[in-house]
């Protein structure tokens, strides 16, 4: 087992801004690299931008942290579920993943490849999949919300049970069930406030208005 817990993160923390600047343009430049029909307009990198800046900062406010990782927020993750929802699943994974290496760099809990792919990149890139559910509409939300709540539930449960389930006396899986509860908790908060929200007509207008004059592409000349 590869064992990184003795690192001085608080050292390393002082780089945290200039990394996520970096990764920032690293994921402008994904976008750029995507196929010509999935090509992000200017709106909708800023769009996108505002997504990962918002939820980044809202999950640095925390209801109850973990003893061994994980914590509370209030429905941190709902800009990018709201992107997602209306910008698609391929968009979704480029701003998922871009989101998932800042929580890493944020909070780092590091033992193994495998446990770092699955709490992180595994757990929060799914959040593309509530791009599949925008045809059902705002019902369509609710199931993609919750279908991204059990998958980073799924990989955060993988990683705690064969990760973390020898720190403690009870059966490992039983044990991660319950100690990766937090999330289910954490999707329920988020989605009640994401109802909330798309049930302003207020609100869907201007996301709606945003995202039809968003639809330019920035290849394109204005005509």
């Amino acid at each position: 087992m590869i064992f990184l817990g003795s690192i001085d993160w608080d050292k390393v923390q002082v780089f945290t801004a200039p990394i996520a600047l970096a990764l920032v343009l690293l994921g402008v430049v994904l976008i750029f690299s995507f196929g010509a029909k999935s090509k992000f307009s200017t709106k909708e990198v800023t769009f996108a931008a505002v997504s990962i800046a918002l939820a980044f900062a809202l999950s640095f406010i925390k209801l109850f942290s973990m003893p061994q990782g994980g914590s509370l927020t209030p429905a941190s993750i709902l800009p990018l579920l709201i992107f997602v929802f209306y910008f698609g699943w391929k968009k979704g994974l480029v701003v998922g993943l871009i989101y998932s290496i800042l929580q890493l760099m944020q909070s780092p809990q590091i033992y193994h490849p495998l446990q770092v792919l699955l709490d992180y990149p595994l757990a929060f890139t799914s959040v593309f999949v509530v791009g599949f559910f925008k045809p059902l509409g705002k019902p369509g939300f609710a199931i993609g919300t919750v279908c991204f709540g059990l998958l980073r539930y799924i990989c955060h449960v993988l990683s705690g049970a064969i990760f973390f389930g020898t720190w403690t006396s009870f059966d490992s899986w039983t044990f991660s069930l319950a100690y990766n509860s937090y999330v289910l908790i954490d999707v329920a908060l988020t989605l009640v406030i994401g109802i909330l929200l798309l049930s302003s007509k207020s609100f869907t207008s201007q996301i709606e208005r945003f995202v039809v004059n968003g639809k330019q592409n920035i290849y394109t000349k204005d005509k």
